[in-house]
Parts: C-alpha cells; structure tokens; sequence
C-alpha cells in the first residue's frame, strides 16, 4: 500500500501518477461510481446550456450572496427557494435541475455510504460560482444517460456573456 500522506506535491514518472490513483479508486471502494455508456446510443440523451439555465444559475448565485440567513457554499436549499424570484415564470425554471449535468449545482446528499438525494433539495457548486464570475466557460452540450451526464462535447463552449449580456447581468446580479 502506497503511503499518500508522505508523497511530495509533484509526481514523476507518470505512471507513478497512475499507481497512485489507482490506489485511491481501490481505496474507495464502491462509494464512487462512473455511469457507463449505455449500449444503445438511443438512450443517450444531448442536453443543451440554454439562456433559461444560465437565468436560474445567477438567481441560484443571488441568493447564496444576498440572503439575509447569510447562507454558506456547503448549504442546501429546497428549489422553491433557490428560485423564488423566478415563481412567475415556470417555463424558466422547469429544466433547473439539469445545471447539475455541468457541475454547477449540486443535489443534496442523504447518506455519507450510499448515493441518495433529498429530492429538491440543491447547493451552488464552486463551478456554479465561477461561471456567474465570468472566471470559467462551459461546453455547450451533455450527453447524458439515466439523468447522469457522463460526457461533454468540449467544443463550442459558452461563457454566461454569451447567454446573458453583460447589461443585463449587472442588472440581474443587483441586489434586491
């Protein structure tokens, strides 16, 4: 067994690299999963980042940084919440959960050993916030299987001024 707790922050050769990831996935044990391609293409299923995701993810933004409860990235909230100012407009807010297909949000955990959700319940991610930032761009699209998106086409990708203008932004990111 590899000791990782002694090991310097570079590693060289590569394939050390390699032994050393390994050791962690063993390590791990089944509490990580990879969703594997389906064999049927037919089920796969490409997902757009559209203008209505972009609008949910800057008021999912907001409330983490305007709430008065002064909410931390670690928190969860019920959807209702997470779009309260959207309630008007449900054709914006419908596809909301899938901003978790870009690791943008993330759904609440239930169990430290097993992979359950509480349903509705979701937090911003670090990605979340670095893409309302402008500090990280996207792929446009996710293929995604049994709600799991376990690719992306890395080519076009978007930044949030390409869905939303820059104006309209400022305007959006203000306080209530």
């Amino acid at each position: 067994m590899i000791n990782i707790d002694n090991i310097d922050s570079t590693i060289d050769p590569p394939n050390e690299l390699n032994t050393i990831q390994q050791e962690l996935i063993n390590r791990g044990d089944g509490k990580y999963f990879k969703v594997d391609k389906p064999k049927d293409n037919k089920l796969i299923v490409r997902r757009e980042f559209t203008l209505d995701l972009a609008i949910c993810l800057v008021y999912v933004y907001k409330h983490y940084r305007y709430s008065e409860s002064n909410p931390k990235i670690t928190d969860y909230f019920p959807k209702k919440v997470l779009t309260q100012y959207l309630i008007e407009h449900p054709q914006i807010t419908r596809n909301f959960k899938r901003l978790k297909y870009w690791d943008l949000i993330t759904p609440m955990p239930t169990s430290p050993t097993e992979i359950k959700y509480k349903k509705g319940w979701y937090g911003i991610t670090e990605n979340g916030i670095a893409f309302v930032q402008k500090e990280i761009g996207l792929p446009k699209y996710a293929f995604v299987y049994n709600d799991y998106a376990f690719e992306h086409q890395t080519n076009p990708y978007v930044m949030i001024t390409d869905l939303i203008n820059e104006k309209d932004l400022e305007i959006i990111l203000e306080p209530h």
